[in-house]
């Protein structure tokens, strides 16, 4: 992210300043509201675990990883720490996991959804010809995108990610797809990217990020169809 922003040669010095200050403040939002959901999901479920913990909250500074937030500031790839539960004490097993898995992604979907209808709303009353409602425009289209992504990728059935909690729920605990991610996932994201990487100085194009890209069309699409844009 920070790449792309620093680089963007339409941008002027202030410009890239603000965007990058723009782009920090709605991935804490966004992150917050990812991690908030699954504790929420499992609170509701039966497991006080993530209210012991102080984890339902929305204060971002209780869910953000320092590391995992740098991450994704540089990269566009990171983490927020996980929200602690124990699915043992969800009132139904399997329809909690289900839920706590899939609300994040949820969660993100809706708040790009609702960053969508304000500008719409905004585009037919107020419009966007001054200054600051040129920045309110930026940081709306900034919830569309980011959200757009964090719902996108959390979807990806790679172990640690809620797209695998979600699928893996309806399997057998033996099975042999979830003991390989297991034991690989952490390697299966390394080799993604390395293979962005290789692809992009073989051929000249990113296939991850082509992949990411097509993908996204489908999350964001329907988002930003709605912000009219």
């Amino acid at each position: 992210m920070l790449y792309y922003i620093l680089f963007d040669t339409s941008l002027t010095a202030q410009e890239a300043v603000i965007h990058f200050l723009i782009t920090i403040f709605v991935l804490m939002i966004s992150l917050s509201v990812h991690e908030f959901s699954h504790a929420l999901s499992a609170y509701i479920m039966g497991d006080k675990t993530p209210k012991a913990m102080g984890r339902l909250t929305l204060n971002p500074f209780k869910h953000l990883d320092t590391k995992g937030f740098v991450f994704f500031m540089l990269l566009g790839v990171g983490w927020a720490k996980p929200v602690p539960i124990n699915p043992l004490n969800f009132k139904k097993y399997k329809k909690g996991v289900r839920l706590v898995s899939i609300s994040g992604i949820l969660a993100n979907f809706l708040l790009g959804l609702l960053a969508a209808g304000i500008f719409a709303v905004l585009l037919v009353t107020i419009g966007f010809e001054t200054v600051i409602m040129i920045y309110v425009k930026d940081i709306l289209i900034y919830f569309m995108l980011i959200n757009s992504f964090l719902a996108l990728f959390n979807l990806l059935p790679i172990y640690m990610f809620d797209g695998y909690n979600f699928i893996t729920s309806f399997m057998k605990t033996e099975n042999k797809f979830i003991k390989f991610s297991m034991r690989n996932g952490f390697k299966i994201i390394i080799g993604i990217i390395l293979l962005g990487f290789l692809t992009e100085i073989m051929f000249g194009f990113d296939i991850f990020s082509a992949y990411l890209s097509l993908l996204f069309d489908f999350v964001y699409i329907p988002i930003s169809f709605i912000g009219v844009l």
